[in-house]
This record gives C-alpha cells, structure tokens and sequence, in this order.
C-alpha cells in the first residue's frame, strides 16, 4: 500500500491533501504541532505524528521518516508570514531539515513542497520573460506586504534545487497563487501563468496528488492559479512545455 507522510498536516491544503490520498487508499501519516489537532486529522483518516518542526533535530526527522516508511513526504508546512522569525523557523530552516532528513534516511526519494507564486531572485535574476504590467504591480505589492515569507520560500526553494546533487531528492515545487476557501473548480492554469488569478486550496491539493501520479514533473517547479484547463491535463502541458518557473531565476 502507498503511504504519505505530510509535514504541516493541520493545515488547510494539507487536509484537503490527506481527504484525496486517503480516498486513493494511502496510508497518511500527518506531522502536526499540537495534540488538539489530532482528532480531526483522525477524522479525515490520517495518523497523526505531534511533533515540532521548529524545535525538531534531523536525527528526530529520520526517526519519524523510518518509521513510517512513506512513499512520497509533502512538505505543506507554513508559519503564516505573520511573525518574521518564525516564518524563517518554519518556512526557510524547518523546510531544509526535512530535506535534509529525507536524504538522511534513504528510505523515500520522492518529495513535493508547496512553495507560492513569484517566488525568485528579483535583485539580480530577469523576471520571468512572459510578465507583463499588471503581473509587475501584482509582484511589487506581494513582496512589499509579506517581504520575510518569500524570501524565506525562495531561500528553502534554492537550497532544494541547488542542493540536490548531493541529497538526490525527487522532488517537485508547486507554487500557487493567492489562496482561497472557495469549492474546488477541478481546474487550473499552470506553468508560465499570470499572477492576478486566485486558486482555491483544494485545487492546489488536487495539483499535488497529480504530481505524485506523473513523475515527470519531479525536477520541476511550476506556478498554478486558477484557471480553465483540467488539474491532470494542466499538469501533463506543464511536463509536455518543460514550463519551470523556477529555472534561471535562483
């Protein structure tokens, strides 16, 4: 049987998540910071873990990664970007521990992160060829609001991608958009997309599990924001294209 491991369980994407692997029958075992979530991760069918991220070494990472032998670990954790520090913790350094725990423990390759949209080098990389001037004050306003969380996804996005030559993940970054509680649309737009789009959660969660069926995205980021194309049809153009919106802006 297929088995999950996702860090950052409680969360929204991270439940919708866990609903479609586990109606998929996997095993889903879910990391989550405190006790009073575990009932309802129980409810939607997972086994919940409690254990910090930000206070959790490498070594307690592969204890929990041998122990429950996943398949495929999916890194939906986040601090919020609310507090500067704890969005470092989490988003930046708890995010490179869990990498470096995957490889730590050799039992699983596979790993899809879910990082956010724009996230790049904008001092010294071009941006992406395909913006335009809605896309430009779309991305000035982001980074201006919540400036600490995406220089902490773009740091832990790099170290992946740079990194990997050494931990040899299988790894996919799917970045989304703003998100929104709204039912899932069951599409999307993906790849070279623009940025005024918002996604709903669910769709990003039905993004992931796709992923984890087409191993051609691994080695792959790509942008996902709402949109009229099919999830899996979606993601098999971003694979056709070679769409990575990461590449060349690291």
């Amino acid at each position: 049987m297929s088995s999950a491991l996702i860090f950052g369980g409680s969360g929204k994407c991270a439940r919708h998540i866990t609903r479609l692997l586990v109606s998929s029958s996997y095993t889903v075992h879910s990391i989550i910071r405190s006790p009073s979530q575990t009932s309802e991760l129980e409810s939607l069918g997972a086994k919940p873990i409690v254990q910090s991220i930000e206070e959790s070494s490498i070594d307690d990472f592969v204890s929990t990664i041998k122990s429950t032998n996943p398949s495929v670990v999916i890194w939906a954790a986040g601090a919020g970007g609310g507090n500067p520090e704890r969005t470092r913790s989490v988003d930046q350094e708890g995010a490179i521990k869990c990498f470096d725990s995957i490889a730590k423990a050799g039992t699983c390759k596979r790993f899809i992160i879910i990082s956010a949209l724009d996230v790049r080098d904008r001092e010294s990389k071009p941006e992406p060829e395909w913006y335009n001037d809605s896309d430009r004050q779309s991305s000035d306003r982001v980074w201006g609001a919540i400036a600490p969380y995406m220089h902490a996804k773009f740091a832990a996005d790099r170290n992946l991608v740079t990194q990997n030559g050494r931990r040899r993940l299988e790894y996919t970054i799917v970045r989304p958009g703003r998100l929104t509680e709204d039912k899932a649309r069951g599409t999307v737009a993906a790849g070279k997309v623009h940025l005024g789009e918002a996604v709903n959660r669910e769709d990003v969660a039905h993004v992931v599990v796709a992923c984890i069926k087409n191993d051609g995205t691994i080695g792959m980021a790509f942008d996902v924001v709402g949109g009229e194309t099919p999830v899996e049809q979606a993601i098999a153009e971003v694979v056709k294209t070679q769409a990575d919106t990461f590449a060349g802006r690291y």
